[in-house]
């Protein structure tokens, strides 16, 4: 003191020094699509992380969320954020903040490693006509399957799986690299309903699907044409002749007098075609000149099946009603 005394010894209270802020590690983020880097509606991105000091908050692309601690591993947290539509192409980074009990409050910012993709692809198929007529006939009916094609676009793709049910069936096959494809089809599936129903469903990287569908109508003809014939006389003599007609049940092609075969006599100046416009019915006519110095009680005018509709499909067999011919003069002697 003032007057030479010594001083004696003294202490404050005790004071802490905290100036070490917590420390906070990323591992890493990832999604759990099957591609870890990119997420789609309904997806759930997750981060990874540690830190040395009690989390005080998390956000995943500006949203908030929980940390959970992972058990059993020290300082060791996760924080999940489930993607929703509205999500598409925003920011997956990261922020998270601690604080220890002195009040040192650090915050880590991470660039997001996820990329949020919401959109879904488009897609879209045809189906080419059925056969080259889109018409399946009784010839096609009894053969073998029918390739059904068509083509695929929008952001369909090679390998997707392009399906066609018909009659209650399910047939598949995939997109070629030229995006067209082409699928074997029952003719009795065909014929059953005439409709085709397609569709092609493709995938983007993220995941997101869609379909493109179409329906498709096969036209069918399945009723093979028929004929009959019929003479105007039917008891021919010297100098007679008969008019053949010939009456198919729709029109036909491939018809001639070839076709015909008539005993004992010749078929010539074979008409065109008469149609009726109500009943379809075809008629055609020809001039039957019998043989001379012939006497035959049994013949028919007989039709062979090389003719067919304008379908394809084969006609059937026709003959007359029995004609006689007698162009053998009496004989005196």
């Amino acid at each position: 003191d003032l007057n030479g005394n010594s001083g004696t010894i003294a202490a404050s209270n005790n004071y802490v020094v905290d100036t070490l802020a917590p420390v906070i590690t990323v591992n890493g983020e990832v999604s759990n699509n099957y591609r870890p880097t990119l997420a789609k509606a309904n997806d759930v991105i997750t981060v990874s992380f540690t830190s040395t000091d009690p989390v005080t908050s998390v956000t995943i692309g500006g949203h908030v969320v929980s940390a959970t601690p992972v058990v059993g591993v020290l300082n060791t947290y996760t924080a999940s954020y489930t993607v929703t539509t509205n999500d598409n192409a925003t920011s997956t980074d990261v922020a998270i903040t601690s604080q220890d009990a002195a009040g040192n409050s650090t915050t880590q910012n991470f660039s997001g490693l996820v990329t949020i993709d919401t959109v879904a692809p488009t897609a879209s198929i045809t189906v080419d006509n059925v056969t080259a007529d889109n018409i399946i006939n009784l010839n096609e009916l009894s053969g073998s399957d029918i390739p059904v094609t068509g083509s695929v676009g929008g952001d369909a793709k090679a390998g997707d799986t392009v399906t066609l049910t018909v009659n209650g069936h399910t047939y598949t096959g995939a997109v070629s690299n030229a995006l067209t494809y082409s699928i074997n089809v029952s003719p009795t599936d065909l014929a059953a309903t005439g409709t085709i129903a397609a569709s092609v469903t493709t995938a983007d990287l993220a995941g997101n699907t869609a379909t493109g569908n179409v329906s498709h109508v096969v036209n069918l003809d399945l009723i093979a044409p028929t004929a009959s014939i019929t003479l105007s006389d039917t008891a021919l003599k010297i100098g007679d002749t008969a008019t053949v007609t010939i009456t198919f049940s729709e029109a036909v092609t491939g018809f001639t007098l070839a076709d015909l075969t008539a005993p004992n006599g010749v078929l010539s100046n074979l008409s065109a075609a008469s149609i009726n416009p109500v009943t379809g019915v075809v008629t055609y006519t020809a001039t039957f000149t019998p043989t001379a110095n012939i006497e035959d009680t049994t013949n028919v005018v007989s039709l062979s099946t090389e003719y067919t509709d304008l379908n394809g499909n084969s006609g059937t067999i026709a003959a007359s009603n029995n004609y006689v011919v007698d162009t053998l003069a009496p004989v005196i002697t």
